[in-house]
């Protein structure tokens, strides 16, 4: 990964300093207009002297007013579409290291669970076939299942065989029929036409399978 460009850490710094220094400025301008204006004008009774401070300020402070304003709202605009894109940045990143949210990976599970329950549904219907040959295609695909689901739970290995060696018992209840049903995969796959399946054994075997599926709620 490319190293990131970051910004100088005294920019923040210098950017409140100008705008403290600008405050300051206008300040100093508004005490010494009103002075000059008080100076100038100071003859009269208290009234006169406040209508025209009045009216001074509606005719040269508050237009410089309603300006600064104008800069200060889109400056803040700036500044907030500014750190939004930020935000998404530092999303964005901690997606990348840490993975998927917690709601992003229930979805993701969900959506995975939607695409097992299709799949199981095929090995129900090659199961109630009256034809040996889809028993055995269904004993394969729902060992198919059984190799994504234990993936899924971040088990590793070349074989479904590995990846059942390095389960503990206290995670799977199932333990032991994931291993009989995969088991007779291998002697399905193997065996080929060579391995007499009856259809109270292929039953069986789905059923092995469908109670791990059911303890980890993807059927």
């Amino acid at each position: 990964m490319p190293p990131k460009k970051e910004e100088p850490k005294g920019t923040e710094l210098w950017v409140e300093i100008t705008w403290l220094l600008a405050g300051l400025f206008f300040l100093y301008m508004l005490f010494a207009r009103i002075q000059e204006y008080l100076a100038y004008y100071g003859q009269g009774s208290v009234e006169s002297m406040w209508a025209r401070i009045l009216v001074f300020f509606f005719s040269h402070i508050w237009p410089a007013v309603k300006f600064i304003g104008a800069i200060v709202t889109i400056s803040a605009m700036v500044g907030i579409w500014h750190s939004v894109r930020k935000l998404h940045q530092i999303v964005d990143e901690e997606r990348a290291i840490y993975g998927p949210f917690p709601d992003e990976l229930k979805a993701e599970k969900e959506g995975e669970a939607a695409l097992k329950n299709e799949k199981w549904k095929r090995v129900i219907t090659h199961i109630n076939s009256n034809n040996p040959s889809d028993w055995r295609l269904a004993i394969i695909e729902a060992d198919i299942i059984l190799d994504e689901l234990l993936r899924i739970q971040g088990y590793h290995g070349d074989t479904i065989g590995e990846m059942l060696k390095a389960v503990e018992r206290s995670d799977m209840r199932t333990i032991d029929n994931a291993w009989e049903a995969h088991k007779v995969r291998n002697l399905v796959a193997h065996g080929g036409g060579d391995y007499d399946l009856t259809e109270r054994d292929a039953k069986r075997t789905i059923a092995l399978f469908e109670s791990v599926f059911k303890e980890f709620g993807i059927i």
